[in-house]
């Protein structure tokens, strides 16, 4: 029996397949940097702002959520084309964050997050 073989579907789905391994990975580690500023515990300074207390983090935690805009500024970016994905903090104040300043230790998440979910 004669089986017939379609180069560009097959291609064509292996593509597909192979981005959505791609972006699903991204999503893991999207949430795993979501996870360390939310819910990893913090041991840095207490102070009150606008009436609320505040825990903040210590240099080489994840930084403490406040405002959550570290959080909304977690991004996928997705290259359909080259089949692969960025996880993008775009938040002005990241890089300060992830990798410090010459007053500030950092606190990184990103890395941290794509080294707790490497395997």
């Amino acid at each position: 029996m004669p089986t017939s073989w379609n180069d560009d579907a097959v291609v064509a789905a292996i593509r597909r397949g192979s981005l959505r391994g791609v972006v699903a990975g991204a999503n893991i580690i999207r949430n795993e940097v979501v996870r360390l500023i939310m819910q990893t515990p913090k041991s840095g300074r207490l102070y009150r702002r606008r009436g609320v207390v505040h825990q903040a983090s210590a240099p080489w935690e994840a930084p403490a959520s406040d405002t959550a805009n570290l959080i909304r500024n977690i991004t996928i970016e997705v290259d359909t084309q080259n089949i692969t994905s960025r996880v993008v903090s775009s938040a002005l104040y990241a890089a300060a964050l992830e990798f410090g300043t010459t007053t500030m230790e950092p606190r990184p998440h990103m890395r941290r997050a794509l080294a707790n979910t490497r395997e």
